[in-house]
């Protein structure tokens, strides 16, 4: 059923609705919906309309028979949520991954997923299935240094919660989350970069979160892809993909489900290939799996010995009992386990360091643990900037024999554009260095072989929890250094990170008083710190 033309160039969204028939024919509009009206629906199978849509062939894969079971065979649970007489489904998944090459698209995924729902019995004019990409790019000015020199360069969404804080059409984005859009979401199918799974599962874990709980403050029903990469379909792969997703999802502050496609793609014998990712095959899978999980039936419509692995893989799904503990993946965000009382530091001297310094200090002081400036050797941590283009005698230094571990963080931006810029800079630029963003400062870490040493601080991460909480909240406290509420996130993150422990009070009555503000960033930096470090929603503090 499903074909490697035409998904690439139309990023494709189907969506049938009578409530477009009176105003739209077949037509491609702004956010890549195809509006079928009912007029053509009717009678006309759903993934012959998808096809000729897109311009692909017709024949399913080995010719294998797609007629679905009869209703007298199937009773399936509704998998209308909110009883409003549609079946409303947002799928997000990314054609570009950050690891380079193809992410997880749900174009095919989307076709094949409606056509089951047709095939179920579900009316064509009461069925919305949209697929969106989170992969965009922009050009974004940035002041560089102290003396603010601007430059622009193309600035790249591949994570989920680069994705959830992207601010060009930020808050339409959030109220599309929230079923609040064109659409109220029944369920929303969220399906990572299968790189950031694999390599960095905590911050791939903090967006699964970050969208999860927006979708349900909504009244929607959270639903987690497990995917698996392109051209790395080993059993060590599949079984990494499984364990991390099945931990992300059980580890959530709002209940959710895993469909489990990678698990399920592990028993297709028949695997194809594609210059697309998921392969035709693939996306007809990983859409039978999600069908099976939202009704717990097997799917119709999708060739049989895809929908009997598919409903077998949902059956079988184990929980996270007896998975791996956050050790088993190692990465820039895992947990230091410092142990000690007396715990000593040193820094590069910069005066964002100096800054930083201060908010160490304020949790520190509300913490059982002592900050000690240096010491015998090796020193628990130091810490500097991380970028290596701009000054880089001011590098944070790994040195295992002077520091058991080393904390490096992107240099903000300068204030003259950083108060958006930084929001653009979680996941990649194209400045020609790769560590000047968080996830970049990540990768460098990775790549240059730094582990098990090095720890990455995301400041603009941090940041963006911020404006969140605080939308009128600045980044800055001058013209370049950054403000001392930031300062104390990213020194609540550090305690965490370093300790495994919250030093967080209790919360401040007044909102509008400083003292809640600096509550508010220390949280912020604890609950970023323990979702990173254990890929599971921050517990309340002791």
């Amino acid at each position: 059923m499903g074909s490697d033309h035409g998904a690439l160039r139309f990023g494709l969204v189907v969506a049938l609705s009578s409530r477009k028939a009176s105003t739209k024919e077949l037509s491609l509009v702004q956010d890549s919906v195809f509006f079928i009206p009912a007029k053509y629906a009717r009678g006309i199978g759903l993934s012959l309309l998808a096809g000729w849509a897109l311009g692909c062939g017709m024949a399913s894969d080995e010719g294998a028979s797609q007629v679905p079971p009869s209703m007298e065979e199937r009773t399936p649970t509704n998998p209308d949520r909110n009883g409003d007489g549609f079946v409303n489904i947002l799928l997000l998944g990314s054609s570009e991954s950050l690891g380079g090459g193809l992410g997880f698209s749900m174009d095919l995924v989307a076709t094949e997923l409606a056509a089951a729902l047709v095939s179920s019995g579900l009316s064509a004019e009461a069925l919305n299935v949209v697929a969106e990409d989170i992969h965009k790019s922009k050009p974004v000015v940035i002041g560089l240094g102290q003396n603010g020199a601007e430059y622009e360069y193309m600035h790249h969404s591949h994570s989920l919660a680069q994705y959830y804080y992207w601010p060009e059409d930020q808050v339409r984005r959030w109220a599309n989350l929230k079923g609040e859009g064109e659409f109220p979401w029944d369920h929303v199918v969220i399906a990572p970069d299968p790189y950031l799974v694999s390599t960095l599962p905590g911050y791939s874990a903090f967006g699964v979160h970050k969208i999860a709980a927006k979708v349900a403050a909504g009244g929607g029903q959270p639903l987690l892809l497990m995917v698996w990469p392109q051209g790395n379909a080993s059993e060590a792969i599949l079984d990494r993909m499984e364990q991390v997703t099945v931990r992300v999802g059980a580890g959530a502050s709002v209940p959710f489900a895993v469909a489990p496609a990678a698990a399920a793609w592990r028993d297709v014998t028949a695997q194809d290939t594609s210059r697309l990712h998921p392969s035709p095959r693939g996306a007809e899978l990983s859409a039978a799996v999600i069908y099976s999980q939202i009704t717990q039936e097997k799917a119709p419509g999708i060739e049989p010995s895809l929908a009997e692995v598919a409903w077998s893989a949902v059956q079988a799904q184990r929980g996270p009992d007896g998975l791996w503990e956050d050790g088993d993946v190692l990465s820039p965000f895992s947990g230091a386990g410092v142990r000690e009382d007396i715990i000593s530091y040193h820094h590069t001297g910069s005066s964002s360091e100096r800054g930083i310094l201060g908010g160490l200090n304020w949790v520190f002081e509300q913490a059982s643990e002592t900050l000690q400036n240096g010491g015998e050797s090796p020193i628990n941590f130091n810490y500097g900037r991380a970028n290596s283009n701009f000054e880089p005698n001011k590098r944070y230094q790994v040195d295992p024999e002077r520091f058991q571990f080393s904390f490096g963080f992107p240099m903000q931006d300068n204030g003259n554009h950083g108060d958006v810029s930084m929001l653009y800079g979680l996941d990649r630029r194209d400045s020609g260095t790769l560590n000047d963003t968080d996830l970049g400062v990540a990768q460098f870490m990775v790549a240059e072989g730094e582990l098990p040493q090095a720890r990455a601080v995301p400041i603009r991460t941090l940041f963006a929890q911020l404006r969140e909480a605080i939308p009128e909240q600045s980044a800055y406290r001058d013209a370049w250094h950054m403000h001392r509420d930031l300062d104390k996130a990213s020194g609540a993150f550090m305690y965490t990170l370093l300790t495994g422990k919250c030093a967080l009070g209790p919360e401040p009555e007044d909102r509008a008083s400083a003292d809640w503000r600096s509550w508010t960033a220390h949280r912020i930096g604890y609950i970023t710190a323990w979702t990173l470090m254990h890929w599971e929603s921050a517990p309340a503090c002791p």
